[in-house]
């Protein structure tokens, strides 16, 4: 038993490491950095059983049923002893990884990987305990919300060493803090008596909440890289398919888990209420982790707003629930970035590019907030030594999208004489890779 569990709390730790090489697009790590650093991490429940003899238990602190003790328990008895276990992993990383993290997202893997380990060995203990039927809640809710927890630390040794506002020491301090405050917040509502049967309810709207924070976190860690280049994106397609593929791995495990031990019927029944529960959240987590505006040197605010919201059209006629974040994938177009490709009409009778063009993308601007454009030079003929005229290239996002499934659909908007730089609008067309004559 220990060991299938054992096994299967891997597995889940498996996930998100391999989400973060997935996202480490600029300067990957080895694989062996992580191991080392999970296993302490695993080891770190251990610090966790000590602080706890050594404070906890001599204080006196207990849960007694009456919230704010409870609350004031949860921060400080088990929030912030379990972040400071897990914060040691994180500083041997940083004593002997130095070559390693040498950019801000390094930091936040480095940490959420010692979170990792310590959720995994957390997991085993709570199902050998608890039984299977907790895998699919905690392969997802606990485990991403102990990253969370511990990766709000690294962010503030990620603000004290990169922002430019240049934060003093005390902001790692602050942000320790927030990490502990989380943590009590979330384990409250399952803790506290009072709210035992809906206080779940509450503990999901806040872990959806934590999702949008975390995304931006790591997005301001891509921006900040000093490794930063538009050359290289992250594939939102690639990470939000192979996260869901995993997850579905996880409830396919967890059901014939449950089965083996507890019977079929139960499995069913289980896997039920994982899906009512839980199937949501695992959606939203999947498309919101894997969305990331990359602009060099950009700090997005972290606001207070869910993962997703509700589009409503102009007159209230039809609404749509979109998850935030750019939904574009930027790896359709970027294979373009600084190389000479071709621009075709999509409808040659009525077109301002008249035919098929040589074309070249200079540059990635951002004209509307987080909207991308790109200026590029059209070639008057099919030669790289020829006059060209400046484009402005915006890709298609609604729709139809692609052509042929790989071909990007650009939007051609052409400088308007004048003053001000301003482009209308004149046709679509389509990106094609160059093939040497």
């Amino acid at each position: 038993m220990i060991v299938l569990f054992s096994l299967i709390a891997i597995f889940i730790a498996w996930i998100w490491v391999d989400y973060f090489r997935l996202i480490d697009v600029y300067e990957k790590e080895k694989l062996i950095y992580f191991i080392i650093t999970f296993m302490l991490g695993g080891s770190s429940v251990f610090i966790v059983l000590i602080l706890h003899q050594l404070f906890v238990v001599p204080s006196g602190a207990v849960l007694t049923g009456e919230f704010v003790n409870d609350f004031i328990y949860s921060t400080l008895a088990i929030g912030a002893i379990e972040e400071l276990a897990k914060l040691i992993p994180f500083l041997f990383a940083l004593l002997f990884f130095k070559k390693e993290i040498n950019e801000p997202l390094d930091y936040l893997v480095f940490i959420c990987i010692s979170a990792l380990g310590f959720s995994a060995v957390e997991n085993v203990l709570y199902f050998k305990n608890h039984g299977a039927e907790l895998i699919n809640g905690r392969a997802i809710l606990s485990t991403v919300g102990h990253m969370f927890d511990t990766a709000l630390i690294a962010y503030g040794v990620i603000l004290y060493k990169y922002h430019p506002k240049k934060y003093s020491w005390w902001i790692i301090v602050l942000f320790f803090a927030f990490a502990a405050l989380s943590h009590g917040f979330y384990d409250v509502w399952l803790l506290y008596e009072g709210t035992r049967n809906w206080g779940f309810i509450i503990t999901i709207v806040y872990f959806l909440f934590t999702i949008s924070w975390f995304a931006i976190i790591l997005n301001n860690a891509l921006n900040n890289s000093p490794f930063f280049t538009y050359k290289k994106v992250v594939n939102p397609a690639l990470v939000v398919k192979r996260l869901l593929l995993y997850y579905v791995a996880v409830f396919i495990i967890a059901l014939f888990t449950v089965s083996y031990y507890s019977g079929l019927q139960n499995a069913l029944i289980n896997f039920i209420a994982s899906i009512a529960t839980t199937a949501f959240v695992v959606f939203v987590t999947c498309f919101r982790m894997s969305r990331f505006n990359l602009v060099k040197g950009r700090w997005e605010k972290i606001r207070f707003q869910l993962p997703f919201y509700i589009e409503t059209s102009k007159y209230g006629f039809k609404t749509t629930f979109r998850i935030r974040g750019n939904s574009y994938n930027e790896a359709y177009i970027n294979v373009f970035y600084h190389e000479h490709f071709y621009l075709q009409p999509l409808d040659e009778n009525e077109s301002y590019l008249k035919k098929t063009k040589l074309a070249y993308i200079e540059r990635k601007l951002f004209l509307k907030g987080t909207t991308t454009y790109y200026l590029a030079r059209v070639y008057l003929s099919n030669n790289t030594n020829s006059e060209y005229e400046y484009v402005m290239l915006k890709p298609k996002t609604r729709g139809t999208i692609l052509k042929n499934d790989y071909e990007p659909i650009v939007g051609v908007m052409k400088k308007v004489m004048g003053p001000k730089n301003k482009y209308t609008f004149e046709e679509w067309a389509i990106a094609r890779a160059r093939t040497e004559d």
